[in-house]
């Protein structure tokens, strides 16, 4: 009961703090969050084929290769405040991201979710292994809002 009620904590929460920034900051990030959540789902589905770990709990059955609470909730809600933050200066970006993949992929939250909670288990990739795709991403997702702010620009 307790898991269950973490993975929709993940997946819900995270919305709220949106009531936090302008309207204009959401619809400006919502795109390059949009292709993240999307590119990570494919990163899950791969992973899940590919024996990376093991879903043991989930709140939507349906679709259990992927971590749905954390993909479209927290990562999608905290992709828009580092980019809120973070955004036109590459260096504090990218050590943000640095900084929050390490606590996503090796310590608090991996030690949480699967130590403590058992929620998942890492088969054949180490904590190391997914820090990296996540720092890697983080590189691919600011080159494409940079493009994209570029192309979207007022004439």
């Amino acid at each position: 009961m307790l898991n269950k009620v973490v993975l929709w904590t993940i997946l819900i929460v995270p919305w709220f703090t949106l009531f936090f920034l302008k309207k204009e900051d959401i619809k400006r990030f919502m795109p390059v969050a949009i292709l993240a959540a999307f590119l990570m789902v494919l990163y899950n589905l791969i992973a899940h084929n590919q024996k990376h770990w093991i879903i043991k709990e989930t709140i939507l059955p349906w679709f259990k290769p992927a971590f749905v609470p954390g993909v479209l909730g927290a990562f999608l809600v905290v992709t828009i405040w580092i980019f809120h933050f973070t955004y036109g200066i590459f260096w504090i970006y990218l050590v943000t991201n640095i900084v929050l993949d390490f606590m996503f992929a090796i310590f608090p939250v991996h030690f949480l979710l699967q130590e403590k909670l058992g929620i998942y288990q890492l088969v054949t990739i180490t904590p190391w292994g997914r820090y990296g795709i996540f720092v890697a991403l983080a590189i691919v997702l600011y080159g494409y809002h940079f493009w994209q702010e570029e192309v979207f620009k007022p004439s």
